[in-house]
């Protein structure tokens, strides 16, 4: 649905205004609110005749441009039919890639993420804008602010598009938050909650905000399952400090033939 979109208008700069078109799609208001009950919602009738999209006051502007996309899937994809009169959203729901997921709600909300990824970063897009074909957060944080998403949006997004087999693990003060991986990457031996391992890059990185590492090729035994390992030729590993204790780590494993 997304890319559809993209055929019909190619032309699309990479940060177009996504409220403009809304309004060329039936959602006929966007207003901010002050609220801690949800971080978007759409409202719609069960027809989806029209929307009204309603956005939490206190989220970033990159943020709130990823959750309309979000709210705007759920009004275009034919499979979401509201119930109460439309959907409310969550922080984690906007974050959540539907992995092993069992019910019905979950699938819904990672199918309105991809519908937004794709819409503002569409995966052509993002090979057409790499500065290096190698693997590199700093090209994340560029095409962020290329794309005016969130850098936690474009590094998700980023790794899909790449040709190279790439991962990510989200830290906080050094705990393992989440982590997100296409299928083609090796099993993840991480429990969220946990330290990052102590032989990481990660575990004592001592960089400022916005710095990132150079990429440094590690012991697979780090990151992956004992029979990951005999999958991965070689395994990388490079890390971006954020803010308030925040760091992602980005993993490139070259993979046995």
């Amino acid at each position: 649905m997304a890319a559809r979109i993209h055929d019909l208008a190619p032309d699309l700069p990479l940060k177009f205004d996504i409220k403009a078109l809304c309004r060329q799609l039936d959602i006929h208001e966007i207003r901010e609110i002050d609220t801690s009950a949800y971080e978007a919602a759409i409202i719609m009738d069960e027809y989806k005749a029209d929307g009204s999209i309603l956005l939490a006051r206190s989220s970033s502007a990159k943020r709130k441009r990823f959750s309309i996309g979000h709210e705007l899937g759920h009004f275009l994809l034919p499979t979401h039919l509201p119930k109460s009169g439309g959907f409310s959203c969550s922080h984690g729901d906007l974050k959540t890639d539907g992995a092993g997921a069992t019910n019905r709600h979950a699938r819904i909300e990672a199918e309105a993420n991809r519908f937004a990824a794709h819409l503002l970063m569409p995966p052509r897009k993002i090979r057409a804008n790499l500065g290096t074909p190698r693997p590199d957060l700093t090209e994340v944080s560029r095409l962020s602010d290329e794309f005016f998403v969130s850098k936690e949006a474009m590094a998700r997004s980023y790794v899909d598009a790449h040709r190279e087999t790439l991962a990510l693990v989200f830290l906080h003060h050094g705990k393992i938050k989440r982590f997100y991986k296409p299928d083609d990457f090796p099993f993840l031996d991480v429990i969220i909650g946990n330290e990052v391992p102590e032989d990481s890059v990660a575990s004592d990185h001592g960089y400022h905000p916005a710095q990132a590492s150079e990429m440094e090729e590690c012991d697979p035994c780090i990151w992956l399952g004992e029979w990951s390992q005999r999958k991965v030729a070689t395994l990388s590993e490079q890390v971006l400090a954020q803010r308030d204790g925040h760091a992602m780590v980005l993993l490139h494993a070259e993979l046995l033939e």
